[in-house]
């Protein structure tokens, strides 16, 4: 259940794929928050989910010299033989610009109960790899591996990948992502990106001009660090904008999953550096 809201930390309306010419846009961040709505979308009997719905409210702020994530997610699930579980998983981070320094703490409950709580710092060499320090659920140290990133900074490269590619679409983008959720929360990322799509359809909502800019579909597959297993732990796909905002995110987690549809979005104001 904990990658349930692991993967809502990282952010299905109709739209129309276009083959015209693509307007250059460069990647650029911008800070936001925004609130989406949760609700069951598939279920397998064997997960024994008859339903879920909940809120995720998401906040992304520029503090100079890095980024913050402010992701509080409550979920409401309805079980097949009765009674239903409160969940509640609240993700702050802060990632330095440049990509190397990370801190994370995670406190998750389950019924008003407080399940667990993961607090740590990690940093990363260049590109020769770097730690994760953990000193809670336990003091714990673990090795990333070469080539690791940091949540924002693998964003920042997967929108920089899908601008490259032009109007063709179809690019692979995969590397190893830390996200601090926990000492499992080392994963190899698999993202597919498909064709741009210029802007918003009209009247789509929330109409904010956060909406109207180049976008794309993006399918996101997380794998276990060095597992053989052909099937991932999770998917997101999700429609990803060249400013970092997020519309249209579906989390499957293989028995179930989830959909999130943006509600609110609102644009935060850059500090003064």
């Amino acid at each position: 259940m904990k990658k349930t809201f692991a993967a809502a930390g990282r952010l299905a309306l109709a739209v129309t794929f276009t083959l015209a010419a693509v307007p250059a846009a460069a990647v650029d961040l911008v800070p936001h928050r925004a609130v989406y709505a949760m609700r069951l979308a598939t279920a397998k009997s064997a997960s024994g989910i008859s339903a879920a719905d909940g809120v995720m409210t998401y906040q992304f702020a520029d503090t100079c010299d890095g980024w913050t994530v402010e992701n509080s997610t409550v979920i409401n699930f309805v079980y097949n033989e009765g009674g239903q579980v409160a969940t509640t998983w609240d993700f702050l981070t802060w990632e330095s610009k440049d990509g190397k320094r990370y801190r994370f703490r995670v406190r998750s409950t389950r019924d008003g109960q407080v399940v667990e709580q993961v607090d740590g710092t990690a940093s990363l060499n260049g590109g020769n790899g770097g730690k994760a320090t953990f000193t809670q659920p336990e003091a714990l140290t673990l090795k990333l591996p070469k080539g690791t990133m940091f949540p924002t900074h693998h964003t920042e490269q997967l929108l920089k990948v899908a601008e490259a590619a032009g109007k063709v679409g179809g690019r692979m983008f995969a590397r190893a992502v830390f996200d601090g959720s926990g000492p499992d929360g080392l994963f190899d990322v698999s993202a597919m990106l498909g064709r741009p799509i210029v802007a918003s359809s009209p009247g789509a909502k929330p109409d904010s001009d956060l909406l109207k800019t180049l976008s794309w579909r993006v399918q996101m597959a997380f794998f276990p660090v060095e597992s053989k297993d052909i099937f991932p732990e999770y998917e997101v796909g999700l429609r990803y904008h060249v400013n970092g905002v997020a519309q249209d995110v579906v989390q499957d987690f293989g028995d179930f999953s989830l959909k999130a549809t943006l509600r609110e979005l609102e644009r935060l104001p850059r500090p003064e550096c």
